[in-house]
């Protein structure tokens, strides 16, 4: 069985059909572990409502817990924390939560608990369960009050009434291991980058931990911490790690190639395409979305777009107008951090830049370009979206780079709507015309971001990665070639 193991971090988490233990804690040893394979694991109601064993969903395995027929938010199940934990210690605790009214709710795992007060209830974890999706909720590091006696675990809802489902509870004392142990073998070694890739391709065998899996600490695992694992291990000269525990952050910094040795490109050659394409697994859509006109100062919707593609594990193309730098460089430094395309859109926008002489033409590019190595501390070219893709013969015959044009134009200049974005991007997934195109979107509205923030986790679940231009054409084994429009891959 294809095992994901969270000891600290917050997607599916397995559990082996353990109920509750009583004998004394090491590291790293579970005390709960409920999986409900076999039966309740020692679980019940809190009051009247109904507490059952399903088949109906689960998050692992083939069962779950139902919690229906409640009258009270605090009506869920319950189980006693016996002489395993104690007082004043620190626990981890999690559990899987699944409903399907619709809408979003609101849950919690809660504590009650006894002291020379009586009794009490304290907030382990809380999370907005998305509807029709195990949704985790986790605690890496929670101390039970000092003094507490007759503990109790449960989960409750805020305000919903609504019938729900639990599934793989743990609660265990934290390990120490690295950051890259990725099997908890205690070193690091190739074995660790096999078990994750196999991990990512779905090997039924695969069992890797989320704690030292997730190289980014975005609490999931996805290609690019594979490719971050794999640098780590055959390059190390490129990553400075340092050690984490389970209740550590750790820092994992990629340098960046310089590219010192960029060759000297002329129309119509073949571009030189550096692309970092091992993070992407096998046998996956691709799109390329790209973004115009920044950087822009006083305006959150660059930062929020960059947000939501890292928190997927995507990347996007950048393409930046040159005069607009200087207001902003610390964007565009940030996109070449997070594994970002940057790209040139010339110095100032033209909207003749078609009419100009080679002159002209070269002038708008350099100027840009300039401004962007200087910046990045690197000499290379760059690729272009030429301003209101307009294209002559001069321009083919003048820039030594390819020219990413619109595959798919989504509007947003026009007024398009977050969700007019949204479902034309859908859409085309769907009739299987979005595969390898270029997306044409501007990172200067509201309405861009909000589509990107929902596009993200959707075209994910749809089986596409949102790479950059150059990924997308190196994994689809496809060149491009300078002086050339590209408004896909195809």
């Amino acid at each position: 069985m294809k095992k994901l193991i969270a000891r600290c971090a917050g997607i599916t988490i397995v559990a082996a059909g353990v109920a509750v233990t009583a004998i004394p804690a090491s590291a790293g040893q579970k005390l709960l572990n409920a999986s409900f394979e076999t039966g309740l694991d020692s679980f019940a109601a809190r009051a009247t409502e109904s507490v059952e064993r399903t088949s109906e969903v689960a998050n692992d395995g083939q069962y779950s817990l139902k919690i229906s027929s409640r009258s009270n938010e605090w009506n869920g199940p319950v189980v006693a924390l016996g002489s395993a934990w104690s007082a004043g210690e620190t626990y981890s605790f999690s559990c899987a939560v699944y409903q399907k009214t619709g809408d979003a709710v609101a849950m919690k795992l809660s504590l009650q608990y006894q002291d020379g007060s009586g009794t009490n209830y304290a907030q382990i974890a809380e999370g907005s369960a998305a509807s029709g999706t195990w949704t985790v909720l986790e605690n890496a590091s929670y101390q039970i009050p000092a003094g507490a006696t007759d503990c109790y675990l449960y989960v409750e809802t805020a305000e919903s009434l609504c019938d729900f489902y639990v599934d793989s509870v743990i609660s265990e004392l934290p390990t120490q291991y690295r950051r890259g142990d990725v099997n908890h073998d205690e070193k690091i070694d190739r074995q660790d980058v096999l078990d994750l890739l196999a991990f990512l391709e779905a090997d039924t065998d695969a069992e890797v931990y989320l704690d030292t899996a997730d190289m980014n600490g975005d609490n999931k695992l996805n290609a690019i911490d594979y490719s971050m694992l794999r640098q780590f291990f055959f390059y190390p000269e490129l990553t400075r790690t340092t050690t984490t525990t389970t209740t550590t952050t750790t820092t994992t910094t990629v340098a960046t190639v310089n590219n010192a040795d960029w060759p000297e490109l002329h129309p119509g050659d073949k571009w030189y395409n550096t692309a970092d394409i091992s993070w992407i697994p096998p046998g996956k859509k691709t799109v390329a979305l790209s973004f115009d006109d920044g950087p822009v100062s006083g305006q959150n919707y660059a930062s929020r777009i960059q947000n939501a593609l890292t928190k997927q594990g995507f990347h996007a193309t950048f393409f930046y107008w040159g005069s607009r730098i200087s207001s902003n460089p610390g964007e565009v430094k940030e996109a070449e951090a997070r594994g970002f395309e940057v790209a040139n859109h010339t110095w100032s926008h033209p909207d003749n830049l078609d009419k100009m002489d080679a002159s002209g033409v070269l002038n708008e590019y350099n100027r840009c370009k300039d401004t962007l190595n200087n910046l990045l501390g690197v000499k290379r070219d760059y690729l272009v979206r030429l301003p209101y893709l307009k294209y002559s013969t001069t321009i083919a015959n003048t820039l030594p780079v390819p020219f990413p044009n619109s595959g798919i134009d989504s509007g947003d200049w026009s007024g398009a709507s977050a969700s007019a974005i949204v479902q034309k991007i859908q859409q085309a997934a769907q009739n299987g015309s979005l595969n390898g195109q270029v997306v044409l979107m501007h990172e200067t509205y509201d309405s861009t971001a909000t589509a990107v923030e929902q596009l993200c986790p959707w075209l994910e679940q749809n089986g596409y990665v949102v790479c950059t231009v150059s990924e997308m054409f190196k994994y689809n084994n496809k060149a491009m070639y300078a002086g050339k429009v590209y408004n896909s891959c195809w």
